[in-house]
């Protein structure tokens, strides 16, 4: 995907010429200039959390959950608790995302875990994500 997510939303900025002065605005503004591919972690645990580009956030949190289930940007699991707390209401696609949640739940056991203590609060957390899906 060659577009950047400015042309995807079809997005005016009528101040382009402001430099931001908050870091949320510097975040945004390189967010919009950045094209799906080029979206990272950190970006999509702040798209979560901002409740920006809901629908591509998810996808993207997909994707990486995929590779790294237990991923986060500050601690394990993070993406996935970010992920539960997102209102699923709006996303088209819950079969994939319930796909690959009961995948991961079936790979628990493989997963290397600090502590029996993480593997415990993932998967209470995991299992909270899978309800929500199936209401």
């Amino acid at each position: 995907m060659s577009q950047t997510i400015k042309e995807i939303y079809s997005l005016n900025q009528n101040n382009q010429n402001a430099e931001p002065e908050y870091a949320l605005d510097k975040w945004y503004a390189r967010l919009i200039n950045k094209t799906a591919d080029e979206i990272d972690l950190e970006d999509v645990s702040r798209m979560l959390t901002q409740n920006v580009f809901i629908d591509l956030g998810i996808k993207k949190a997909m994707e990486i959950l995929s590779e790294d289930p237990i991923a986060g940007v500050f601690y394990d699991g993070q993406l996935l608790e970010l992920l539960s707390a997102v209102d699923l209401d709006e996303f088209k696609d819950l079969s994939q995302l319930k796909l690959l949640l009961q995948e991961i739940n079936n790979n628990l056991s493989n997963f290397d875990w600090s502590s029996e203590e993480d593997q415990i609060e993932y998967n209470e957390l995991l299992t909270n994500c899978l309800n929500r899906i199936n209401l």
